[in-house]
């Protein structure tokens, strides 16, 4: 009975199987021993994602990775990045001295086993069956994705072998998340996660809870096909050199006392929701550009100024001198110039939406940036995390500009600031005993039930037999 039992709870722990490989050649002698360790993981997974915050080295190590599969199939692989991260991308292959990575535009440059760097608009210029390996690089930026771009990356990769999917720390309480990059890598459809260790959150619509008693078997299970890293000592790593300096916030909360035509008086304000967010924002929008200028104008070093429309770029364009502006219209040899010339110190001043340059690009010499307040904290978190990233050497300012229609705006922020931070916490912690036993090998101690279960009296008493009358 005890081996049936245990043959029982054995099919309810699922761990996702390698079907990888040992590397095939060195790697590349520059990266850190911990960044090897999780590479070489990597490779033998064969399919797996790596969640690292930024500055952590995720681009050397997807690299390396890309580099083992193209040396062991011989064929070329695909690494997928946001618009203008190629370049930056091939300069660090350069770099670490990884050979045959090159940029491509469409499948006719595809015409030897090497890595081809293109970016994600460009994936229906490709045939995917080409191609051994595929990498996506900042992966979470699937989520601003349409359904059929997913559904061609999850489809047009369904049979390729080997996968990769490279993002920062992928947001613990976003389970959708973690669901989509399982269904690419092929690991377990998203439906059949949440059917396995979700259920309905009556709380909010169409949203799912992790089982209580089913917390500490997802986290395993997720830690059998994804590494989060947060600081190089979860993997073994030292953190010398790894912490970050100060990030100081600027709230300008702008008093709006305009009055609209047609009032005597300024009218009470409403509760700012997504029906009327951009009415109030138009409505305190100059005050907003011109406290930007004011702020930028004067300064001789570096800025990045963030916000969520076209109209708001235009207002700031008429404020800000020198500047530069990337919007989606902006044709894309530009935007890589652009950002390229941002990168580079060619442009001092650079006028962007989060959406657009907020994935993947490494702007440390940057130390100053202005945002528009916004209700998305992946926007926030990207934006800022392009200077406030391992590697920053200097405080971070930061400049919140907002109306004081819009401070319930920045509660939120802050409320899912201070979430997030506490659920990354959570899920480094429970995913380190599951890290322990892939990265390390570390034999865990499984269940084993050896206290037999008291049965109340009612249960185990016989009833007495009825007897013919």
């Amino acid at each position: 009975m005890a081996t049936s039992y245990q043959s029982f709870l054995s099919t309810k722990h699922i761990r996702h199987q390698a079907t990888g490989f040992d590397l095939v050649s060195e790697l590349p002698a520059k990266m850190w021993d911990w960044q090897c360790r999780v590479a070489e993981w990597c490779c033998r997974k064969g399919r797996a994602a790596i969640f690292a915050d930024c500055g952590l080295g995720k681009t050397i190590m997807q690299l390396a990775w890309c580099d083992q599969v193209r040396q062991l199939t011989r064929k070329p692989v695909l690494l997928l990045t946001p618009i203008a991260v190629g370049p930056q991308t091939v300069r660090e292959a350069e770099t670490f001295g990884v050979s045959g990575v090159q940029l491509a535009k469409d499948d006719s440059n595809v015409t030897r086993p090497g890595i081809y760097v293109t970016n994600y608009h460009r994936l229906a210029k490709f045939d995917l069956s080409r191609f051994a390996g595929v990498c996506l690089d900042e992966s979470s930026i699937l989520k601003s994705f349409t359904g059929a771009t997913k559904r061609q990356l999850c489809e047009g990769f369904a049979d390729t072998p080997y996968k990769l999917a490279c993002t920062a720390t992928a947001a613990p309480n976003d389970h959708m998340e973690l669901g989509n990059h399982s269904e690419f890598l092929g690991v377990m459809p998203s439906n059949e996660m949440l059917s396995r260790w979700f259920i309905n959150d009556t709380m909010k619509a169409g949203g799912y809870r992790l089982r209580g008693h089913a917390r500490d078997d997802f986290w395993r299970w997720v830690s059998s096909w994804a590494v989060c890293i947060s600081l190089p000592s979860d993997v073994g790593g030292s953190d010398g050199g790894y912490r970050l300096p100060e990030l100081v916030l600027h709230k300008h909360i702008i008093e709006d006392d305009t009055v609209p035509p047609g009032h005597l008086f300024k009218p009470a304000q409403a509760t700012v929701s997504a029906t009327n967010v951009h009415e109030i924002k138009r409505q305190g929008l100059a005050a907003k550009a011109n406290l930007v200028a004011e702020i930028v104008n004067p300064s001789t070093e570096a800025w990045s100024i963030w916000c969520d429309t076209d109209y708001e770029a235009d207002a700031l364009r008429r404020t800000v001198e020198n500047c530069v502006e990337v919007r989606g219209s902006t044709r894309e040899d530009l935007k890589v110039d652009f950002f390229e010339g941002f990168t580079s110190g060619r442009h001092s001043r650079l006028i962007t939406k989060p959406e657009i340059g907020g994935f993947g690009m490494n702007w440390q010499h940057c130390r100053n940036t202005c945002y528009f307040a916004g209700f998305s904290f992946e926007k926030w978190y990207q934006a800022i995390r392009r200077h406030y990233r391992f590697g920053q050497t200097q405080d971070v300012n930061v400049h919140l500009i907002a109306t004081d229609a819009e401070v319930p705006v920045i509660e939120t922020l802050e409320r899912k600031s201070r979430d997030h931070l506490a659920m990354q916490r959570a899920m480094s912690e429970a995913m380190r005993e599951g890290l322990q036993e892939e990265i390390f090998g570390k034999e865990l101690k499984p269940y084993r039930p050896v206290m037999a279960a008291t049965l109340p009296a009612w249960l185990t008493r016989k009833e007495p037999r009825s007897v013919a009358m």
